[in-house]
């Protein structure tokens, strides 16, 4: 059987981890935090207390971490993944979402190392996570691919492959942009319903069902109106502008412009001024109002 480790622990690769031991596969997981992992030690994963020591022979290694700094220390800090001793080619996937730059210096990293490397940043929030319905982004080799399958499996429903490495990381940035400008939009729009007395249950519903109508603004309006408050954060408001700021400063890079992702990474930047940052991002409703409320004053 191969020896999976798995670097990060947080909601994502809890739910993921959870999934492959399920699937009875074995892990051994690393988190700096450990007691955020003693949920998975207790469904069976073996702790580690480095990323050094979590690869020690191990044919897979996961990584799952906040941002490129995250990812950095664990790949390659003094007990970094990298100081570790895996068995010879083992695969290495990166599933966090990173700027292009620091995938494509990782992945020179990981193959001077002898290791084969795959960008496999994956879609979906920890609920689909738990149910096995993550959508997975692959930038590598086919081959490297195939024989990563079985281990992306358990937490997937769909698996795109868009080219060698790179290319999953450069699909899911253009993808997470789009999905900040969704949600940026319907903060401002909901906004906006409110104070043309617009009741905001039925904003909702007409912008669920008109040509507006994508998951994002469906779910996020319907949730907006509701004006829940601490909800369970599936996307924080930090996480949206980490995101946002990747997702332009690639379109930089490749040349094109993105001046609406730009206006959608200042909105989600007002979000984290006024302290709110931390929270769901559906909440970025109550920060546009504490946005709107100090311009009056």
């Amino acid at each position: 059987m191969s020896k999976i480790a798995y670097i990060g622990v947080g909601n994502m690769g809890r739910a993921m981890i959870l999934r492959l031991l399920a699937a009875g596969h074995s892990v051994t997981a690393y988190n700096r935090t450990p007691e955020k992992a003693r949920v998975v030690e207790q469904a069976g994963a073996v702790l580690a207390r480095t990323p050094a020591a979590a690869v020690e022979n191990a044919d897979i290694i996961f990584s799952s971490v906040t941002n490129v700094e995250a990812s950095r220390e664990v790949w390659t800090g003094p007990q970094g993944i990298l100081a570790g001793k895996p068995r010879p080619r083992a695969l290495a996937a990166e599933c966090s979402t990173l700027s292009h730059d620091w995938v494509m210096e990782l992945a020179g990293l990981v193959k001077a190392k002898g290791l084969r490397y795959v960008d496999c940043p994956v879609a979906g929030r920890p609920d689909a996570a738990e149910a096995g319905e993550l959508r997975v982004y692959i930038g590598g080799d086919k081959t490297d691919l195939e024989e990563l399958r079985p281990y992306i499996a358990p937490f997937s429903k769909k698996i795109f492959h868009f080219g060698p490495v790179g290319a999953g990381t450069a699909y899911k940035l253009i993808y997470n942009l789009l999905g900040v400008i969704q949600v940026a939009s319907v903060g401002e729009a909901m906004l906006q319903c409110e104070a043309a007395g617009i009741d905001l249950h039925t904003a909702a519903e007409a912008f669920a069902l008109g040509y507006t109508g994508s998951k994002h603004v469906s779910h996020h309006s319907a949730t907006m109106a509701e004006g829940a408050r601490n909800q369970p954060v599936g996307f924080s408001g930090k996480g949206r502008l980490k995101d946002s700021q990747y997702g332009v400063e690639f379109a930089r890079k490749l040349g094109r412009q993105s001046l609406v992702g730009e206006a959608a990474s200042a909105v989600f930047n007002q979000m984290v001024e006024t302290g709110m940052g931390d929270l769901n991002d559906s909440e970025l409703i109550d920060a546009l109002r504490a946005v709107a409320a100090k311009r009056r004053n």
